[in-house]
């Protein structure tokens, strides 16, 4: 297979793993029990019958849904596509680590202390 992009894949599964884990609100080393209480929550929380047909909530719910497959299952969601990725945990507080620059910056300080 010439024309496939492994890396391009690889990239977007971690994304797609990153935004569902930041809508559920739980670490990298959760376990599925772990998850599947922070999705009862979510879906407590956000689901449509409970919040009067708030089109916000639905959303949430939505996504909450997709996030939990595709975190259980590794079905894959168009919504979490959508979304924008979550800026604030793909720093380290001093380097930006979602462009090469700041990654190698982040790099060269880490291994050479400059």
């Amino acid at each position: 297979m010439p024309g496939r992009d492994w890396h391009a894949d690889i990239a977007l599964l971690q994304e797609r793993e990153h935004k569902a884990r930041a809508i559920l609100g739980v670490p990298e080393d959760a376990g599925q029990q772990e998850i599947r209480r922070a999705f009862r929550r979510a879906s407590l929380a956000h689901h449509p019958d409970l919040n009067g047909g708030d089109e916000e909530c639905s959303r949430r719910f939505h996504l909450a849904c997709c996030a939990y497959r595709f975190l259980s299952e590794g079905e894959a969601c168009a919504a979490l596509d959508e979304l924008d990725a979550p800026r604030e945990a793909m720093t380290d507080g001093k380097y930006r680590l979602d462009n090469p620059w700041g990654y190698w910056c982040w790099w060269r300080e880490r291994f050479f202390g400059t």
